[in-house]
């Protein structure tokens, strides 16, 4: 109720001040001047347009505003990022959208590693045993 309050609030902020702002500048066209101090006074409703559009930007990306004025579909948009995040275990056992199981992955790259180390073995042996007959 809060949030629906305040966004209906910024909005007619943003449109009074617009309004406000273009009958400003209808009518003293000579009298702004930008840098003089004495005939620039005012403008503080360009600087609440500017930040009720950043509140507004911010309650809609955090989805207050989906809260406020649909408390299910938001809470529904939070049970979809749950559930995304319980299916993380599942997508590391199952390939769902990779070609094969993470486990067979880790095992062709240990079948890798154990070649490597019988080759290894086989010259270090195949070393030893020309050492021994050459003593």
């Amino acid at each position: 109720m809060f949030t629906q309050i305040i966004t209906f609030l910024i909005i007619v902020a943003i449109i009074g001040c617009i309004m406000y702002g273009r009958r400003l500048i209808k009518t003293e066209k000579i009298d702004a001047v930008f840098g003089n101090p004495e005939r620039s006074k005012g403008g503080t409703h360009w600087v609440v347009v500017g930040s009720s559009v950043i509140l507004l930007t911010w309650l809609y990306y955090s989805w207050d505003i989906a809260k406020g004025f649909y408390p299910q579909s938001a809470n529904e948009l939070c049970q979809v990022a749950k559930v995304n995040d319980s299916l993380l275990g599942l997508k590391y056992q199952f390939p769902i959208e990779e070609r094969e199981l993470k486990s067979t992955s880790q095992i062709k790259q240990e079948n890798k590693n154990l070649k490597k180390l019988q080759l290894r073995y086989k010259i270090l042996r195949n070393s030893m045993i020309s050492k021994k007959q050459f003593l």
